[in-house]
Order: structure tokens, then sequence, then C-alpha cells
């Protein structure tokens, strides 16, 4: 009995069926709404101008007038997106052994081509999750940081060659509190965030952030920090709308809201944040270092970008698509082979409108 090879679009056609544990992919949901799809190596952003707010200058009416226009070009950005390509055998072996599931009380014997097709899909579920787990990642990191490290892997040469993909972010809004932090609860939380909004709202396209996410450590020093208490006393004017949880701290989900701050004419919602992934050596990653904490402005987004595929067989699809699979017969050892090609580059483009600080 020979064993039948999938076609690229049945292949394609499972890749759809997203039926598995949630991926963390909050920041790629929340911020990355659009998609672009580039057939060239590199990927452009333009930037327009922003608006001129130069005076006119005073003139006598008696007097010529003065020339003032100036032509402000536009800043155009090039990405080029890092590249994903698992590969797995999957081995006659696999449709000779019988499935744990086949021996149980109640299991049913399977065919060799169900047994087969039983581990292909295993193995394209496994690959897919773990491209779009790294995508996720890459989201969360090109807004909490303002850029994304990409370690390659490689057969050869250098291990792991680092390359650090960065979207521009002013340096200021990135802080490291030196000494004195949030730790102590007579720090002066409140003076931070306002110094920090005000360096936002400077920054070229920032903005003032309306929502603050927190580590789970941050988290914690915020919620016993005797500045924050001291606004919800309502003996004293100046925390009206300002409202916290107390109590035990349970985060059910990687998004927990802890309160809003208000102040005058601005109200900022506050969050912890808590979510991980698995590294190539099994080890748990924090998405957002528990230390940290980010603001927030409206108008932070970013593009959910997909490079070219390198594959002559790729070229054929009629429309592009964000991973393509592939299926092949080795013929010593004798073994189906199953690949899937990405290259996806979640980019930020409009870093100023946060600002990360490690504060514990």
């Amino acid at each position: 009995m020979s064993l039948e090879l999938w076609t690229s679009g049945e292949l394609y056609d499972v890749l759809r069926d997203d039926r598995m544990d949630p991926i963390p992919s909050w920041w790629l949901d929340t911020f990355f709404t659009e998609t672009h799809y580039s057939d060239d190596k590199e990927i452009l952003f333009a930037n327009l101008p922003m608006a001129d707010r130069r005076l006119a200058p005073f003139v006598l009416p008696t007097e010529q007038g003065k020339p003032i226009f100036r032509t402000k070009g536009e800043k155009v950005k090039s990405f080029l997106p890092p590249y994903i390509k698992p590969k797995d055998a999957v081995r006659a072996v696999d449709a000779r052994n019988l499935r744990p599931s086949e021996v149980m009380p109640g299991g049913q014997r399977l065919t060799l081509q169900e047994r087969f097709d039983a581990r292909v899909i295993e193995v394209i579920d496994y690959h897919r999750r773990s491209i779009k787990i790294r995508e996720a990642f890459m989201a969360s990191k090109a807004i909490i940081d303002g850029k994304i490290s990409v370690k390659y892997d490689r057969d050869q040469g250098a291990a792991f060659p680092e390359v650090t993909i960065d979207f521009g972010r002013d340096p200021n809004l990135t802080v490291v509190l030196a000494g004195a932090n949030w730790n102590d609860p007579a720090y002066d939380i409140i003076g931070d965030l306002n110094a920090w909004s005000a360096l936002m709202y400077g920054a070229e396209r920032g903005g003032l952030p309306v929502r603050l996410v927190l580590g789970f450590q941050a988290a914690a020093a915020f919620m016993k920090n005797e500045g924050i208490k001291e606004l919800l006393n309502t003996d004293y004017r100046g925390g009206e709308g300002t409202s916290f949880k107390r109590g035990l701290l349970n985060i059910n989900d990687p998004m927990t809201h802890l309160g809003t701050l208000s102040g005058t004419n601005q109200s900022l919602e506050v969050w912890t944040f808590r979510d991980q992934v698995e590294d190539e050596d099994g080890n748990l990653i924090e998405i957002l270092d528990p230390k940290d904490a980010v603001l927030i402005a409206p108008g932070t987004r970013g593009v959910r970008c997909y490079g070219a595929i390198y594959d002559a067989e790729a070229m054929q699809e009629p429309t592009p698509i964000d991973i393509f699979p592939k299926m092949w017969i080795s013929k010593d050892p004798g073994d189906v082979w199953l690949m899937h090609q990405s290259s996806p580059l979640p980019v930020n483009i409009e870093p100023n409108k946060t600002l990360k600080a490690t504060v514990v």
C-alpha cells in the first residue's frame, strides 16, 4: 500500500483549522489590525510629514510679502523581514506503529493511511502553532520595546547571529529607574507618570497615554504605593474618579484590569499583563518583563507584514499567503517530509506612542 501525499491546497486547508489552545496574541490582535503582503525582499513604509506650526512673520503693509513655504520630504523606512522554515519528517514507522488511542477500551483500529494522515495533521498543527506564536511574540516586542531581536539558527557559520529590527522609537521613551524605584512604598509613582506622559506628548508623532500596562512585579509595587492609595482617599480633592480593586490579585486572563487613575482632563486605565512563550530549550519566557511598565497612547498601531517566500513552488500560488506548506518523499530513507515557510514581520508604525520603563 502506498501512502497518499497531500497537495499544497490540502495542506493549506488544514492550516486554516485553528481549533487549538489560544495563542498568546493579545498584543498582535489588539494593535496589528492591518495586513500587508510583499513580493519584494524588503518592506517599505513612508511617513507623511508632520503638520507645520510655523508662525507667519509680521511685515509692514507698505513692504513686500515674505516667502515662507518649505517642502518637507517623506521619510521612507525599510525593513527586512526574518524567515521561518520548520521542517519535519513523517516516517514510515509512524504509520506502522499503533497509536495509544487504538488499543484503549473502545478504541478503533486505524488503517495505515488514517494513521499516516493523523501524523501529518499533528505535524502541520505543530508547525503552524510555532510560527503563529513566533509572530505574536514579535508583535509584543514591537510594541513593548519598539524593536525586535532576531537570532538565526544556522547550519554553518556563527551560531545564532543576532539582528535587531529597530522601528525608531525615541531613546527617551525607554526608561530604566536607577537607585530608588517603585518597590519603595513612598516612591512618587504619580510624578513618574506625569513626567513620562509629558515625554510622550512632546515626542515626534507621540501622544498622551490612556493605558498603563504593568508586569506582575510592577503591579504588586504599584498597588502597595502610598501615593496611589492616597488618591483613593475621598477626604481630599484631586483623586475623583480614581478607583482600584483591592484584596487578592487574581489573574485569570493575560490582561487583568486593576483600576483607573483620574486627573485634570486625563484618565489612565491601569492593567496588569502576564503571559509566556517557550524558547528552543523549553524554557518559559515572560512576554512582558515582570519589572516593566508600558504606557500606551491612542493611535498605537502596527501592520502584520509578510515578506516574499523563497520557493519556486510558492511563485505559482495565485494569491499571497502568510504560510506556504509543501510535502515530498525522500528516496533514502523513504520518508515523507513536511515543511512550512513564512516571513512574518509585525511592524510598529507609531513607535513614539508607547513608553517602556523598568520600574522595580
